[in-house]
């Protein structure tokens, strides 16, 4: 069954980031999903639609998708989730943000609560289910509603994530795919954290990493978003 819950999605930033916005029509609540770099436009939309965001949730720790939690927390008073495993990430974002020439920046709030496997989170009449996926960091997590996945940079289409960062691990990832979201059904739609959607039959037929007809990993290196 395809969830009724409407999606909005946001392209922002220097890194082409995908924010996302879930949200009940008839109760007026929405979750964020990753407030990435240049992601003002969202709040001014939510404003518009006279939405009460009820958590801003960050699919791991990295700095473009965790950029703006300042803002959107002060702005809107949601709850901040991010998994415990990535929650040191949001203690170094201005470090981070240096390291890529950005000085100008609202530290991160701590979160309010954890994601955590298998967790159940209501927004209005729907409920998200959280999917823990580490590998492209310890904390990686994705969102799921019938017929949605949102997928952070764990999965492309046509890629996977990276994990030559700190706390990343290829067979992490791998696993995480394979066990955790090819295991979806197949006319699931990926909502990646980059790039655009896909379904997970076709990355479980065609993506050159994780498909039917990807190499075993000990025959490459590299790859990725």
């Amino acid at each position: 069954m395809t969830s009724s819950m409407p999606i909005k999605t946001f392209t922002v930033g220097p890194m082409g980031n995908n924010t996302y916005v879930l949200y009940d029509e008839t109760e007026r609540v929405a979750a964020v999903v990753d407030p990435s770099m240049d992601s003002e436009e969202v709040l001014l939309w939510l404003a518009g639609q006279k939405l009460t965001t009820r958590y801003v949730i960050n699919t791991h720790g990295h700095m473009d998708h965790v950029f703006h939690n300042g803002l959107f927390v002060k702005s809107t008073g949601a709850k901040l989730l991010i998994h415990r495993d990535d929650e040191p990430m949001l203690a170094r974002l201005v470090e981070q943000a240096a390291r890529m020439g950005v000085f100008r920046l609202d530290p991160s709030p701590s979160p309010d609560a954890y994601l955590e496997d298998g967790q159940e989170l209501p927004v209005g009449s729907v409920t998200l289910k959280v999917i823990g996926t580490p590998g492209h960091t310890p904390g990686s997590s994705c969102l799921y509603i019938p017929g949605f996945v949102l997928t952070g940079d764990t999965l492309f289409q046509g890629s996977i994530g990276r994990f030559d960062f700190p706390g990343g691990s290829l067979p992490d990832l791998l696993a995480s795919i394979k066990q955790k979201l090819f295991t979806l059904p197949d006319d699931t739609v990926v909502l990646p954290g980059h790039g655009p959607a896909s379904t997970i039959a076709q990355e479980k037929r065609y993506n050159p990493f994780v498909g039917e007809q990807a190499p075993d990993p000990s025959e490459w290196a590299g790859g990725g978003l």
